[in-house]
């Protein structure tokens, strides 16, 4: 969809056929793509294409987590910043949602109360992929933290840790 044909309304983007994809879905569906294009997955990662982009790209296609740890300088900030390439391009919101509703399923009240009053007539903007994440840094004392306590209780299910070394 280009930016003018993109649906602006709810009823418009339910006739579009439009799908919404968790986030797993979507980059899972976008490394696909990006692999059968041929496309550099991590530009500017020097030195991990033969261990650590390979096991992401698993982790990702198979929809796990991912916790990346390693000593300072060893790209884990740029891989994590690298990884919104995946997200699709713009995912619709409600306009004007504070945290960008989903139109099919809003989960705050403002949300939930504009589609109640407009229904299908409800305004819908597209967000671009790099307002869709946040980056938090880890303080020095929680960095200490977590290499303190033992690696195995960071280890959920489905969760994948990348020691870079």
């Amino acid at each position: 969809m280009t930016i003018t044909t993109r649906p602006r309304t709810l009823g418009e983007l339910r006739d579009s056929g439009y799908q919404v994809l968790s986030v797993k879905a979507e980059m899972r569906k976008n490394l696909i793509q990006k692999i059968r294009d041929g496309e550099e997955l991590f530009p500017g990662i020097i030195g991990y294409e033969d261990t650590v982009i390979p096991q992401i790209e698993n982790a990702i296609l198979s929809g796990q987590d991912m916790i990346f740890l390693g000593e300072r300088g060893q790209a884990k900030t740029r891989i994590a910043r690298s990884l919104v390439n995946l997200l699709d391009e713009f995912v619709p919101a409600i306009a004007g949602s504070e945290i960008n509703d989903d139109p099919f399923e809003p989960i705050s009240k403002a949300g939930r109360d504009k589609i109640a009053e407009f229904g299908d007539r409800t305004e819908i903007e597209w967000i671009p992929r790099d307002r869709r994440y946040g980056e938090k840094l880890a303080t020095p004392i929680l960095r200490s933290l977590i290499w303190s306590v033992r690696l195995t209780r960071f280890v959920w299910r489905k969760a994948v840790i990348f020691r870079m070394s």
